[in-house]
């Protein structure tokens, strides 16, 4: 049974128990009040008619005497004779069958008699010797009918007491009645609660227990609970939540047991693995640094695992870069002296002869100091890439030097000239320049550059993911803001950006290229150098069919003050 079943079956049971009490006290005490009443109200009219009648017996006796004594007309003895007749025979109604009344009756006839025989003899010479007579009689007769009055006035005296005392009896009921209606309320509080509440105050003590027990990892705690109500029903979900718990944890324990061993395996596997190419190696390790961020959300090993990569590059590059130049002073001296041998000599052998035309002289004269050179701007590339790691790694604390944005920009350009030239695959990009008028800028030259670099390549990407675009298009525009921030804004005309990746666009490891092609370190590392290096803004406003524009403001002098990103 519901709880509020049983409330309201209590209530109404209790309600309909004091109604019921209420009711039958007073229909009971209304019709004791009514019976009470009737009495009162006869012992009153019998009191007051038996006074009635013994002032009318009394007005006739004297009346009778007058008649006697003063001969006076027998008119008003007539008159009080039927005033004691007609209070008789009211008495004979409020007192019916009353031996009494039949005998004051007999005797008031006698007394009527005589008082006839007086108003005849009056005219008698023996009247006044027999009138004292009859006096004496007519006394007696009073005395009597008095007395019987006296008894029945005594009578009708008591009967009023008891009345009075019918009504002090009714007063004592109602308060009986009164305090048993408290009483049964108070039992049906009492037994509302022992049946009711206190049931229901058990059984969630004994459930917030079982919450507590839950709350300390007590899983296998069962509630007992046998109510028939709601909290029957909530102890059997508390229970069936306890098992899924239950299952849950053991589930859980069983996940990280398998995830533990995939660590251990994945770990043995790595360790076991030969390395191939160094490159390739590193691509590797950045991608577990990877899984390790997205699980425990720490930055800290990334940038040793990124200062790590820089170094191992760094190497040989450093070992190349410094050979091409002596390998393209040895060319020149080369080349030089083969000028030379050709003047001296110029009429050679008919196998050398062959060998110059074999092998292209002329051309190759012409051609490998182009090739030393372009391994040469290859390896300062990979020299700036590795210094952009070390910079992301936060390695590289070089101080700030005046330069010029414009050259940084032009270098930069220089180097991806081979990326906007015309393909089959796109028309040529063309590259709009606006510069303004700059003075010298306090930066990291290098940074800016690679943030340069890294905008200006996606949007080259960007081309070439959509080569439908006609006429792409690459604006520059460099200014002066209020006289100390210096503004570069690069734009293109592409396909543009979602909000969706717009929100991403500087989070490590965001890509949106395919696998194998961006790392999703480029814009991040460029916020970083932006914002956190010179103390700037680095913001992105694109649509989607109408390109993008790349906000870079930094102040003119180093300053020591973070902006927020605005995307």
């Amino acid at each position: 049974m519901k709880i509020s079943t049983k409330f309201f079956t209590g209530s109404a049971i209790s309600v309909g128990l004091v109604v019921a009490i209420l009711i039958g006290n007073t229909v009971v005490v209304q019709q004791i009040k009514e019976t009470v009443r009737e009495k009162s109200y006869e012992s009153t009219e019998t009191i007051k008619t038996i006074l009635e009648a013994d002032n009318s017996l009394k007005s006739e006796i004297i009346a009778l005497k007058d008649i006697v004594l003063f001969k006076k007309n027998t008119q008003e003895l007539e008159l009080f004779h039927t005033q004691f007749i007609a209070s008789l025979n009211k008495l004979d109604k409020l007192l019916p069958n009353n031996a009494k009344i039949s005998v004051i009756r007999r005797r008031h006839e006698l007394l009527n008699q005589m008082s006839t025989q007086l108003t005849q003899q009056s005219s008698s010479p023996t009247y006044l010797a027999d009138s004292q007579q009859y006096f004496r009689a007519i006394n007696s007769f009073n005395r009597d009918i008095e007395l019987f009055l006296d008894v029945l006035i005594k009578r009708a005296y008591k009967q009023r007491l008891l009345v009075e005392q019918d009504l002090e009896n009714l007063h004592q009921v109602q308060k009986i009645i009164s305090f048993v209606v408290v009483s049964v309320i108070l039992i049906l509080l009492i037994g509302k609660f022992i049946l009711i509440w206190q049931p229901t105050i058990k059984s969630l003590e004994h459930l917030q227990l079982g919450t507590a027990e839950i709350a300390m990892g007590n899983f296998d705690y069962r509630l007992d609970i046998n109510t028939g109500d709601e909290i029957e029903d909530l102890a059997q979900s508390f229970n069936h939540m306890a098992v899924k718990l239950a299952q849950a944890r053991e589930t859980l324990l069983k996940n990280t047991e398998l995830t533990d061993m995939n660590q251990l395996l994945a770990l043995e596997v790595s360790e076991r693995k030969q390395a191939e190419l160094e490159l390739q190696q590193t691509l590797q390790e950045l991608q577990h640094t990877q899984a390790q961020l997205i699980q425990t959300e720490k930055m800290s090993s990334l940038g040793q695992l990124v200062a790590g990569v820089a170094h191992e590059i760094n190497n040989p590059i450093n070992f190349i870069y410094g050979n091409i130049t002596h390998a393209s002073e040895y060319t020149h001296e080369l080349l030089e002296l083969v000028r030379l041998y050709q003047e001296e000599f110029p009429y050679v052998g008919e196998k050398i002869r062959e060998q110059i035309e074999n092998m292209d002289l002329e051309f190759l004269q012409e051609d490998l100091p182009k090739i030393l050179d372009s391994m040469k701007m290859g390896s300062q590339r990979i020299q700036q890439i590795v210094l952009s790691l070390r910079n992301f790694s936060r390695l590289d604390e070089a101080e700030m030097k005046e330069v010029d944005i414009h050259d940084g920009i032009e270098s930069t350009l220089l180097i991806l000239q081979n990326r906007l030239k015309a393909t089959p695959q796109h028309s040529q990009i063309e590259i709009v320049k606006e510069y303004g008028n700059l003075p010298l800028v306090e930066c990291h030259a290098g940074q800016l550059n690679q943030v340069f670099m890294n905008i200006i390549n996606n949007a080259i990407d960007a081309f070439i993911d959509s080569p439908t675009i006609n006429n792409p298009q690459i604006t520059i525009q460099t200014e002066l803001m209020k006289h100390d921030r210096v503004v570069v804004r690069i734009a293109d005309n592409g396909s543009g950006m979602s909000p969706q990746v717009q929100q991403k666009l500087f989070d490590p490891f965001f890509t949106t290229k395919p696998v194998g092609q961006g790392t999703g370190l480029g814009l991040s590392i460029s916020y970083q150098i932006v914002v956190e290096k010179h103390s700037g803004i680095l913001r992105c406003q694109s649509e989607l069919g109408k390109g993008s524009e790349f906000w870079i403001e930094i102040p003119l002098f180093a300053k020591v003050e973070s902006k927020m990103l605005h995307c």
